[in-house]
């Protein structure tokens, strides 16, 4: 009997994760990653393929832009469509846009510009609102492990919570969604998230709605040694826009070459696409 427990005891892993602090310390590291991640730019291809109601694709359109960071925030710029290098008009027009904007932004008071940042600063903090209560809204259950990118992660369901009043408005549509989140063991990052809309989800006073069935599939991955960025979006869409359009279809987004600018060189960069 002694050794039937020793071995049982041994069997059992050296300390057991409690899921729901694997999420908070989750929700608490995507802060000091989005610092970083906020001085990096990198190439978008996006695809949108459309079906009509019997499933047949309708049309496939595609898009790359770079994403650049001018004057603290990011923007960008189109550089091919369908696969294809932009026309020498296309180029202009997108050049043209690029030097206005800087010609805005070089033009602004200090005041100004403190104001723009602060304001998008707001932004983020209402981001961070929402997100901080993910684990307050779901039930989560830890399934075990899985290796994404080379790297050890944990794979967890989440489930509605019952009961759950959410604080922030919009973090209302999180009672609406459920799947699987699989977070870096060692770094407690978001590596991957897999989820379905269980019911209707509306955006903007009924101008949007995402029907139920919809999915969503993110992945991130760990670039230059310490930061986390996107990696791939999916999103099989079934939507109606304005409560009249629906767009059917799947939308595909990757991203790479990421680089990282120090502040003094951003817009020297910006300046010599010309």
């Amino acid at each position: 009997m002694r050794i039937a427990v020793v071995l049982f005891l041994a069997s059992l892993p050296a300390h057991s994760e409690d899921p729901l602090e694997i999420v908070r310390k989750s929700v608490h590291h995507d802060q000091s990653n989005w610092l970083k991640a906020k001085d990096y730019t990198y190439i978008v291809h996006s695809g949108m393929r459309r079906r009509d109601s019997h499933g047949r694709t309708t049309k496939v359109e595609q898009r790359t832009e770079e994403v650049l960071i001018l004057f603290g925030e990011p923007y960008e710029r189109l550089i091919a469509k369908d696969g294809k290098p932009l026309s020498d008009s296309e180029a202009r027009k997108e050049q043209q846009k690029l030097d206005r904007l800087m010609e805005k932004r070089a033009s602004e008071s200090p005041g100004q510009r403190r104001k723009r940042l602060a304001e998008r600063d707001r932004e983020r903090q209402e981001n961070r609102r929402f997100l901080e209560e993910v684990p307050e809204a779901y039930t989560f259950r830890l399934l075990g492990e899985d290796v994404i990118g080379g790297r050890s992660c944990w794979r967890l369901e989440a489930d509605p919570r019952p009961g759950y009043q959410p604080k922030h408005s919009r973090a209302a549509m999180l009672k609406k969604f459920r799947g699987r989140v699989w977070v870096d063991k060692q770094e407690y990052q978001l590596t991957r998230l897999d989820v379905e809309a269980i019911d209707t989800v509306t955006w903007g006073l009924f101008l949007a709605r995402l029907a139920k069935g919809s999915r969503l599939f993110i992945e991130q991955r760990r670039v230059n040694g310490e930061v986390w960025m996107p990696y791939r979006i999916q999103v099989d869409l079934d939507a109606r826009l304005a409560l009249f359009k629906r767009v059917q279809g799947e939308l595909t987004v990757s991203f790479e070459n990421f680089r990282k600018f120090q502040t003094d060189s951003r817009i020297v960069e910006a300046a010599g696409l010309k």
